[in-house]
């Protein structure tokens, strides 16, 4: 990501670089995607909009909207490993805009070791360790840019609020990583920066066997664009600037694993003397 640094938000070409086909805190909403009809406010169950996307709004809450439209300024791709065991993260890599940048891990790897599918399936019937272990490793897209809602719902509340071009980010699993990059790329080769204008989000059910997902799905709305201003630059400054610190932060944790088995290392052998 070291090409961010250097960013120039008036050129059109790095502006486009944003989109790769690739905690800031309470400031920053989080959006995802709600499939449940209801949820628990409390010890009560309460309806709310579904599917839709849910936000945690830094103000008002858990805010649910079935009408949802994303103005996305920024996408990146990220590594990351799940122990469902020990309930939490074991590994995650920085964040990358190309499947060919090197994106440091926790433990000093690419990527978490990360490979393309096609390679992983080779390792089935060849080496099946390295195959379970291919496997857990999950690649997600985040999108960081501007919300509106037509319509929210606060969660267990009857108050009327306005949701629109709050700044979020959203995490994106395997099953949502490519449809957005491809509606964005697609935007940018007839030369529709994504970050002027809106996309309305919609919702397909997808199944296999028994289990049931939603997919997003993006519409362009092409007839408002909405002009770069002062304030579009210091957004996307924000986000680059996160990105940076979240990066920090793996090579931060990196180094603490490093000396950790170098101490690790030579109280065995202080051991075995």
């Amino acid at each position: 990501m070291n090409d961010l640094a250097t960013l120039d938000v008036t050129n059109a070409d790095q502006l486009a670089a944003l989109y790769s086909t690739m905690d800031q805190g309470p400031t920053l909403a989080r959006a995802r995607i709600n499939k449940d009809s209801s949820v628990e406010v409390g010890e009560e169950l309460v309806d709310v909009p579904s599917p839709s996307i849910a936000l945690s709004h830094p103000e008002y809450g858990e805010v649910f909207g079935k009408n949802t439209y994303f103005r996305v300024f920024l996408d990146t791709m990220q590594t990351s490993v799940f122990d469902p065991d020990q309930e939490k993260f074991t590994n995650i890599s920085q964040h990358f805009k190309k499947f060919s940048d090197t994106a440091l891990d926790w433990h000093g790897g690419d990527k978490c070791g990360w490979i393309p599918s096609k390679e992983k399936d080779k390792l089935r019937g060849i080496d099946p360790v390295a195959y379970a272990n291919a496997t857990k490793v999950k690649l997600y897209r985040h999108i960081f840019g501007l919300i509106k809602m037509d319509d929210p719902v606060i969660a267990g509340s009857k108050e009327k609020v306005k949701i629109e071009d709050v700044p979020f980010r959203m995490k994106l699993g395997p099953s949502n990583f490519m449809e957005v990059s491809k509606v964005m790329g697609g935007m940018i080769k007839q030369q529709y920066m994504p970050l002027n204008f809106d996309m309305k989000v919609s919702f397909k059910l997808e199944k296999r066997g028994s289990n049931k997902w939603f997919v997003l799905k993006y519409q362009p709305m092409l007839t408002k664009m909405h002009p770069l201003t002062d304030e579009s630059k210091e957004y996307i400054t924000s986000f680059v600037d996160l990105v940076k610190k979240e990066n920090e932060q793996v090579a931060t944790k990196m180094r603490e694993n490093s000396s950790s088995a170098i101490e690790d290392d030579f109280s065995d052998i202080i051991d075995g003397d």
